[in-house]
């Protein structure tokens, strides 16, 4: 196989992973409320990203060895059409395939956290965790006596 076709390959592969994890994603939003389930999934994720971090550094070794020292424009400049016609749309589908798994994650660790926010509500309100919902005067605070300095 030549440095070409293994590039290829390369793309095509985290091009798969980027996908799988963007299913992952997807499915850990549908079951967000399902504590077992979303660690579940996030083992899986787990898994995937070793897998990915993997291909993407070969994927990086391949590009120096082919560019050597250029940068992906420029290198693409050089490819033939041939070329330039199976490696642009790899590359485009990459990028998009990363910009959507940002986006997902974004929001997932958003539903997280406003899940985490509601759990903590109500075991403040089982354990009878007293916070006011509003200001209040601290306890043991002298009476009458203000916050704000009056002396002109």
């Amino acid at each position: 196989m030549t440095v070409w076709e293994e590039f290829i390959a390369v793309l095509a592969e985290e091009n798969a992973l980027l996908a799988e994890l963007i299913a992952l994603g997807k499915t850990k939003q549908e079951q967000i409320g399902s504590a077992p389930e979303v660690a579940r999934i996030a083992e899986e994720e787990q898994r995937v990203l070793v897998q990915l971090e993997e291909v993407d550094r070969r994927r990086a070794e391949l590009f120096d060895v082919m560019a050597m020292g250029k940068g992906l424009e420029q290198w693409l400049l050089t490819l033939g059409e041939e070329q330039r016609a199976v490696a642009e749309p790899l590359l485009f589908q990459l990028a998009e395939n990363l910009r959507e798994l940002q986006a997902l994650n974004d929001l997932n660790q958003q539903l997280l956290a406003q899940a985490l926010s509601y759990v903590q509500f109500s075991l403040n309100l089982l354990t009878g965790d007293e916070a006011a919902p509003t200001y209040s005067r601290p306890k043991g605070g002298a009476p009458g006596r203000s916050f704000f300095d009056r002396k002109v």
